[in-house]
């Protein structure tokens, strides 16, 4: 179905941000509400080292569970003075374990590039599901304390497929302190074709990484 989020198929547990050191592991929760269904996902990472992890993601939607998707981000760091980057690409796949275990099996693929100094963030993700491509774009600025920061960011999520097309945009709220993170995000339809969709998108979403 053309109706889900990018957040399915682009976006990586933790926030796409942390851990960023060697077996660490985090866990969120992340609620969205779009097309008048309320989703809530469990959602995790663990860190065999900064370059490789392992993922998965578990919806629930009125009353019954979705099927698992478990990715393997891979990414190469580069550290240049202030400013971080990094190059990912994530080999997906969704299981048919969802109640009454309905669904095929899917795989998909990501290819993401990320850039963070003390003041300014972006973010890119290029992905493929089944007959499904997207792009999701953040970018903002980076406001960062002391053992804590704020990002304020812009998205900008693209999704074709043979059910239809549609654009959103609307604003990004990432805080961290510590090891704890919370975000929060709106979505507004600009463009729609075919797809049936109307309405905006929202989420929210707390983690842990340690």
């Amino acid at each position: 179905m053309l109706l889900v989020s990018s957040s399915v198929y682009a976006h990586q547990p933790v926030m796409d941000m942390a851990p960023r050191w060697s077996e660490g592991y985090g866990f969120q929760t992340r609620i969205e509400q779009f097309d008048s269904k309320t989703t809530t996902w469990v959602e995790g990472v663990y860190t065999f080292k900064p370059s490789v992890r392992l993922t998965f993601k578990l919806p629930h939607t009125d009353g019954e569970m979705g099927n698992l998707i478990l990715g393997v981000p891979l990414k190469k760091y580069v550290n240049e003075g202030p400013k971080t980057s990094n190059w990912g690409i994530t080999p997906s796949v969704k299981l048919p374990t969802g109640t009454g275990n309905e669904g095929d099996w899917d795989l998909g693929l990501s290819v993401s590039y990320s850039a963070e100094t003390p003041s300014f963030y972006q973010f890119y993700d290029l992905y493929a599901w089944d007959d499904r491509v997207g792009l999701d774009v953040n970018v903002g600025f980076a406001f960062p304390g002391k053992g804590s920061g704020l990002f304020a960011l812009w998205d900008v999520s693209v999704l074709s497929s043979n059910q239809g097309d549609r654009i959103q945009t609307g604003p990004v709220f990432v805080y961290f302190k510590k090891n704890l993170m919370f975000r929060a995000e709106h979505k507004t339809l600009v463009y729609e074709r075919d797809s049936d969709w109307s309405g905006s998108y929202f989420s929210v979403a707390v983690g842990l990484v340690y």
